[in-house]
Protein backbone atom coordinates (compact mmCIF):
# COMPACT_ATOMS: atom_id res chain seq x y z
CA UNK A 1 0.00 0.00 0.00
CA UNK A 2 1.48 3.32 -1.10
CA UNK A 3 -0.33 6.56 -0.24
CA UNK A 4 0.84 9.80 -1.85
CA UNK A 5 -0.20 13.26 -0.64
CA UNK A 6 -0.90 16.11 -3.06
CA UNK A 7 -1.81 19.77 -2.71
CA UNK A 8 -1.43 23.20 -4.24
CA UNK A 9 0.41 25.78 -2.14
CA UNK A 10 -0.63 29.37 -2.78
CA UNK A 11 0.58 32.65 -1.30
CA UNK A 12 0.04 33.50 2.38
CA UNK A 13 -0.62 29.93 3.50
CA UNK A 14 -0.51 30.62 7.23
CA UNK A 15 -1.92 27.22 8.27
CA UNK A 16 0.28 25.17 5.98
CA UNK A 17 2.50 23.55 8.59
CA UNK A 18 -0.45 21.78 10.21
CA UNK A 19 -1.35 20.36 6.79
CA UNK A 20 2.23 19.32 6.09
CA UNK A 21 2.20 17.40 9.36
CA UNK A 22 -0.90 15.55 8.15
CA UNK A 23 0.87 14.47 4.98
CA UNK A 24 3.85 13.37 7.05
CA UNK A 25 1.83 11.15 9.40
CA UNK A 26 -0.43 9.61 6.74
CA UNK A 27 1.51 9.42 3.47
CA UNK A 28 4.54 7.56 2.15
CA UNK A 29 5.50 10.55 0.05
CA UNK A 30 4.05 13.94 -0.91
CA UNK A 31 4.26 16.20 -3.94
CA UNK A 32 3.13 19.84 -3.88
CA UNK A 33 2.64 22.42 -6.61
CA UNK A 34 3.64 25.90 -5.43
CA UNK A 35 1.60 28.71 -6.92
CA UNK A 36 3.27 32.07 -6.20
CA UNK A 37 4.43 30.77 -2.82
CA UNK A 38 7.02 32.78 -0.88
CA UNK A 39 10.55 31.56 -0.14
CA UNK A 40 9.87 30.83 3.53
CA UNK A 41 6.99 28.56 2.61
CA UNK A 42 9.13 26.69 0.12
CA UNK A 43 11.82 26.24 2.79
CA UNK A 44 9.19 24.82 5.11
CA UNK A 45 8.12 22.31 2.46
CA UNK A 46 11.74 21.28 2.02
CA UNK A 47 12.10 20.91 5.78
CA UNK A 48 9.50 18.15 5.61
CA UNK A 49 11.32 16.53 2.70
CA UNK A 50 8.45 16.76 0.22
CA UNK A 51 8.70 16.95 -3.54
CA UNK A 52 7.66 20.33 -4.93
CA UNK A 53 7.68 22.26 -8.17
CA UNK A 54 6.54 25.69 -9.32
CA UNK A 55 3.37 26.31 -11.31
CA UNK A 56 2.47 30.00 -11.28
CA UNK A 57 -0.38 29.97 -13.75
CA UNK A 58 -3.24 32.21 -12.59
CA UNK A 59 -5.23 30.30 -10.00
CA UNK A 60 -8.67 31.74 -10.79
CA UNK A 61 -8.33 30.74 -14.45
CA UNK A 62 -6.14 27.62 -14.64
CA UNK A 63 -7.08 25.79 -11.43
CA UNK A 64 -8.17 22.52 -13.12
CA UNK A 65 -5.05 22.47 -15.30
CA UNK A 66 -2.78 22.99 -12.29
CA UNK A 67 -4.46 20.16 -10.39
CA UNK A 68 -4.49 17.80 -13.38
CA UNK A 69 -0.77 18.28 -13.89
CA UNK A 70 -0.15 17.75 -10.17
CA UNK A 71 -2.04 14.45 -10.08
CA UNK A 72 -0.22 13.21 -13.18
CA UNK A 73 3.13 14.05 -11.58
CA UNK A 74 2.03 12.19 -8.47
CA UNK A 75 1.40 9.20 -10.71
CA UNK A 76 5.12 8.95 -11.37
CA UNK A 77 5.55 8.04 -7.68
CA UNK A 78 3.42 4.92 -8.29
CA UNK A 79 0.65 5.57 -5.74
CA UNK A 80 -2.08 3.14 -4.84
CA UNK A 81 -4.14 5.88 -3.18
CA UNK A 82 -4.04 9.69 -3.01
CA UNK A 83 -4.67 12.00 -0.08
CA UNK A 84 -5.56 15.49 -1.35
CA UNK A 85 -5.80 18.46 1.00
CA UNK A 86 -6.03 22.21 0.79
CA UNK A 87 -3.24 23.89 2.71
CA UNK A 88 -5.55 24.95 5.53
CA UNK A 89 -7.04 21.57 6.41
CA UNK A 90 -6.38 18.76 8.89
CA UNK A 91 -8.09 15.44 9.39
CA UNK A 92 -9.68 14.36 12.63
CA UNK A 93 -6.80 12.84 14.64
CA UNK A 94 -8.74 9.56 14.75
CA UNK A 95 -8.14 9.21 11.00
CA UNK A 96 -4.82 7.38 11.25
CA UNK A 97 -2.74 5.54 8.67
CA UNK A 98 -4.27 2.31 9.95
CA UNK A 99 -7.78 3.68 9.41
CA UNK A 100 -6.85 4.88 5.93
CA UNK A 101 -5.65 1.42 4.97
CA UNK A 102 -8.86 -0.09 6.33
CA UNK A 103 -10.83 2.10 3.93
CA UNK A 104 -8.73 0.90 0.99
CA UNK A 105 -9.63 -2.72 1.76
CA UNK A 106 -13.19 -2.07 0.59
CA UNK A 107 -14.19 -2.02 -3.08
CA UNK A 108 -14.69 1.75 -3.03
CA UNK A 109 -12.52 4.03 -5.16
CA UNK A 110 -12.91 7.25 -3.16
CA UNK A 111 -14.07 8.64 0.16
CA UNK A 112 -15.77 11.87 1.10
CA UNK A 113 -14.99 13.44 4.48
CA UNK A 114 -17.27 15.87 6.29
CA UNK A 115 -15.68 19.33 5.94
CA UNK A 116 -16.19 21.47 9.05
CA UNK A 117 -15.70 25.20 8.51
CA UNK A 118 -14.23 26.60 11.72
CA UNK A 119 -15.60 30.03 12.58
CA UNK A 120 -13.85 32.74 14.64
CA UNK A 121 -11.78 30.20 16.61
CA UNK A 122 -10.93 26.46 16.54
CA UNK A 123 -13.66 25.61 19.07
CA UNK A 124 -16.57 26.87 16.95
CA UNK A 125 -17.99 26.34 13.48
CA UNK A 126 -20.74 27.76 11.35
CA UNK A 127 -23.35 25.76 9.48
CA UNK A 128 -25.49 27.85 7.16
CA UNK A 129 -26.70 28.08 3.57
CA UNK A 130 -23.32 29.17 2.23
CA UNK A 131 -20.62 28.44 4.77
CA UNK A 132 -21.56 24.98 5.95
CA UNK A 133 -20.49 21.50 6.80
CA UNK A 134 -20.38 19.47 3.60
CA UNK A 135 -18.96 16.22 2.23
CA UNK A 136 -15.98 16.34 -0.13
CA UNK A 137 -13.44 13.91 -1.55
CA UNK A 138 -10.09 13.83 0.24
CA UNK A 139 -8.96 10.23 -0.30
CA UNK A 140 -9.12 8.36 -3.61
CA UNK A 141 -7.60 5.48 -5.51
CA UNK A 142 -5.08 6.42 -8.18
CA UNK A 143 -6.51 5.50 -11.58
CA UNK A 144 -4.15 6.45 -14.39
CA UNK A 145 -7.00 6.79 -16.86
CA UNK A 146 -8.82 9.31 -14.69
CA UNK A 147 -6.54 12.25 -13.94
CA UNK A 148 -8.42 15.10 -15.65
CA UNK A 149 -10.14 17.53 -13.28
CA UNK A 150 -13.51 19.09 -14.02
CA UNK A 151 -13.07 21.98 -16.42
CA UNK A 152 -14.22 24.78 -14.09
CA UNK A 153 -12.06 27.79 -13.39
CA UNK A 154 -13.18 27.72 -9.74
CA UNK A 155 -14.46 25.01 -7.42
CA UNK A 156 -13.23 22.12 -9.58
CA UNK A 157 -12.73 19.88 -6.56
CA UNK A 158 -9.75 18.03 -5.13
CA UNK A 159 -10.22 14.94 -7.30
CA UNK A 160 -11.32 14.16 -10.87
CA UNK A 161 -15.08 13.87 -11.53
CA UNK A 162 -15.32 10.07 -11.46
CA UNK A 163 -14.42 10.05 -7.76
CA UNK A 164 -17.19 12.52 -6.97
CA UNK A 165 -19.65 10.40 -8.94
CA UNK A 166 -18.78 7.14 -7.18
CA UNK A 167 -17.24 8.18 -3.86
CA UNK A 168 -18.63 6.88 -0.57
CA UNK A 169 -18.40 8.44 2.91
CA UNK A 170 -15.70 7.95 5.53
CA UNK A 171 -16.70 8.20 9.21
CA UNK A 172 -14.31 11.10 9.79
CA UNK A 173 -14.29 14.88 9.48
CA UNK A 174 -11.78 17.45 8.19
CA UNK A 175 -11.23 20.77 9.96
CA UNK A 176 -11.02 23.72 7.56
CA UNK A 177 -9.23 26.79 8.93
CA UNK A 178 -9.39 28.95 5.81
CA UNK A 179 -12.66 30.68 6.74
CA UNK A 180 -12.08 30.85 10.47
CA UNK A 181 -10.92 34.47 10.70
CA UNK A 182 -13.03 37.32 9.37
CA UNK A 183 -10.05 38.81 7.53
CA UNK A 184 -9.63 35.54 5.63
CA UNK A 185 -13.31 35.39 4.76
CA UNK A 186 -13.14 38.95 3.41
CA UNK A 187 -10.04 38.14 1.38
CA UNK A 188 -11.67 35.09 -0.13
CA UNK A 189 -14.84 37.04 -0.93
CA UNK A 190 -12.76 39.61 -2.81
CA UNK A 191 -11.05 36.89 -4.81
CA UNK A 192 -14.36 35.30 -5.78
CA UNK A 193 -15.79 38.71 -6.70
CA UNK A 194 -12.87 39.07 -9.10
CA UNK A 195 -13.07 35.61 -10.69
CA UNK A 196 -16.77 34.78 -10.38
CA UNK A 197 -18.70 38.08 -10.34
CA UNK A 198 -21.85 36.44 -11.72
CA UNK A 199 -21.80 33.45 -9.34
CA UNK A 200 -21.37 31.03 -12.22
CA UNK A 201 -19.32 28.46 -10.31
CA UNK A 202 -20.90 28.71 -6.85
CA UNK A 203 -24.30 29.75 -5.52
CA UNK A 204 -24.62 33.43 -4.61
CA UNK A 205 -25.63 32.42 -1.06
CA UNK A 206 -22.14 31.03 -0.47
CA UNK A 207 -20.47 34.28 -1.45
CA UNK A 208 -22.93 36.32 0.62
CA UNK A 209 -22.21 34.22 3.69
CA UNK A 210 -18.51 34.98 3.44
CA UNK A 211 -19.07 38.67 4.19
CA UNK A 212 -21.82 38.25 6.80
CA UNK A 213 -21.34 37.88 10.55
CA UNK A 214 -22.93 34.92 12.29
CA UNK A 215 -23.06 33.46 15.75
CA UNK A 216 -21.09 30.19 15.53
CA UNK A 217 -21.88 26.89 17.17
CA UNK A 218 -19.69 24.92 19.55
CA UNK A 219 -17.61 22.27 17.82
CA UNK A 220 -18.18 19.02 19.70
CA UNK A 221 -15.51 16.92 18.00
CA UNK A 222 -16.17 13.67 19.80
CA UNK A 223 -19.92 14.05 19.45
CA UNK A 224 -19.58 14.62 15.71
CA UNK A 225 -17.24 11.68 15.34
CA UNK A 226 -19.70 9.44 17.16
CA UNK A 227 -22.52 10.52 14.85
CA UNK A 228 -20.40 9.93 11.75
CA UNK A 229 -19.68 6.40 12.90
CA UNK A 230 -23.38 5.68 13.35
CA UNK A 231 -25.07 7.18 10.29
CA UNK A 232 -26.08 5.01 7.35
CA UNK A 233 -24.00 6.97 4.82
CA UNK A 234 -20.72 5.83 6.39
CA UNK A 235 -21.59 2.13 6.64
CA UNK A 236 -19.93 -0.23 4.13
CA UNK A 237 -21.99 -0.81 1.00
CA UNK A 238 -22.11 -3.88 -1.23
CA UNK A 239 -21.95 -2.05 -4.56
CA UNK A 240 -18.89 -3.12 -6.58
CA UNK A 241 -18.28 -0.12 -8.79
CA UNK A 242 -14.90 -1.35 -10.01
CA UNK A 243 -16.73 -3.48 -12.57
CA UNK A 244 -18.24 -0.36 -14.13
CA UNK A 245 -15.06 1.68 -14.64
Amino acid sequence: MKIIGIGVVGPNEKYIEATLKEFKRLCDDTILATNNADKDTIKLIEKYGFWHYEDNREWGIHQPDIKTDLLRRAGKLKPDWIIALDMDEVFAPEFTREEAEKLTQSKEIAFNFLIVNLYNDPEHFYHGVGIQRFWNIRFFKYLGGHTLYQHKSLHCGLAPPIFYAWGWHAPFYVEHYGLMLKEDRMRKAQRYAQYDPNAKFKAREYYNDLVADYKPMEFDKQGLLNKLREIQDTQPRKLDITKKI
